[in-house]
């Protein structure tokens, strides 16, 4: 039996600590906000309304309008009584392009909501809420609201029923109201300081136990990690393509100015043959580069520290830094 590369090792036997997973963490979110009163009273701090019934439509929920169009994947996707839908993003990762994304949603959301022919009048109220460990817009604030309004005239109102709020649970808690400050407290800090949120926490203590959900939990780590793999080896696949071509092009130029002096044809020999090396060489790069960056990423989203992702993919911590910093991504 042949060694795996000690990269490959490290990797099967990781394990995963479910007792250091809390509700910011994807799937525990989902879970967690499953429970349609749960749920409700969620959507009522951040909203601050009353909302009658809320039924969560599903976790995790797979939207694609039709065949040629990017399919989205929702975390929590609900409905109150009224068909009014909301979509509660986790979202632990900084992205520059959350405010493109939170558009699509939005259009997924209402292709959804009217059938052909039916008319636009009974799209309902669309609500998108991105729950951030980060602030989006850097001006501390712990809530961002937006909604189509006039330029020219802010009295003026679009009413597209279309409302997206980032939240940033570590933003300046002034003006907040009493409630919504305890949920974000928790978020951040995962100490409950009233009833709403000792329940969730005590939903998150039962689930962790459940071995069912952790048995789920682990399998869908597993599908990451082959995505993961995947990734990698059609990253490396597609560098090494791409440097043969850069090499060999790059080769028969520098042949050739070669070739003037000791003979173009024995030139462009010399050329190819580096130029293959070299485009090899580069190839593996770029598509080990892309493998690491795809796994830096999805370590980030699950809280771990630097150190702990140098670590596990064993490079330095300064390389770490420098594919956050060139990704602007938030650690």
């Amino acid at each position: 039996m042949g060694y795996l590369p000690e990269r490959e090792v490290c990797h099967m036997r990781r394990h995963i600590d479910f007792d250091k997973i809390g509700i910011t963490d994807d799937v525990m979110f989902c879970t967690v906000l499953s429970n349609s009163e749960d749920c409700r009273e969620f959507l009522q701090r951040i909203l601050g309304i009353e909302i009658e019934e809320i039924v969560v439509v599903g976790t995790q929920v797979s939207m694609k309008s039709n065949f040629h169009a990017k399919g989205v994947r929702l975390d929590v996707y609900a409905k109150d009584k009224k068909g009014n839908a909301y979509d509660i993003e986790m979202q632990t990762t900084k992205m520059r392009e959350l405010p493109l994304r939170s558009r699509y949603y939005h259009s997924e959301m209402d292709s959804y909501q009217i059938a052909a022919g039916e008319k636009y009048g009974n799209l309902k109220h669309s609500i998108v809420i991105f729950v951030c460990n980060f602030d989006l817009f850097v001006k501390n604030r712990s809530v961002y609201t937006f909604e189509s309004i006039c330029r020219e005239d802010t009295e003026i109102h679009l009413q597209d029923k279309r409302k997206t709020i980032f939240i940033n649970i570590n933003g300046s808690r002034e003006g907040v109201p009493k409630e919504l400050a305890h949920l974000l407290d928790y978020l951040k800090t995962k100490t409950p300081t009233d009833g709403f949120t000792e329940r969730l926490e005590q939903r998150v203590l039962k689930i962790r136990r459940d071995t069912e959900w952790r048995d789920g939990y682990m399998t869908l780590e597993m599908k990451m990690d082959e995505k993961y793999e995947q990734g990698r080896e059609q990253g490396l696949k597609e560098g090494i393509t791409k440097g043969i071509e850069q090499g060999i092009e790059q080769g028969i130029e520098q042949g050739i100015e070669q070739g003037i002096e000791q003979g173009i044809e024995q030139g462009i020999e010399q050329g190819i043959e580096q130029g293959i090396e070299q485009g090899i060489e580069q190839g593996i790069e770029l598509g080990i580069g892309q493998g690491l960056r795809v796994q830096i990423q999805k370590k980030l989203n699950k809280g771990k520290s630097i150190s702990q992702i140098a670590d596990e993919c064993e490079e330095s911590e300064e390389v770490i830094w420098k594919i956050i910093r060139e990704n602007d991504w938030k650690a």
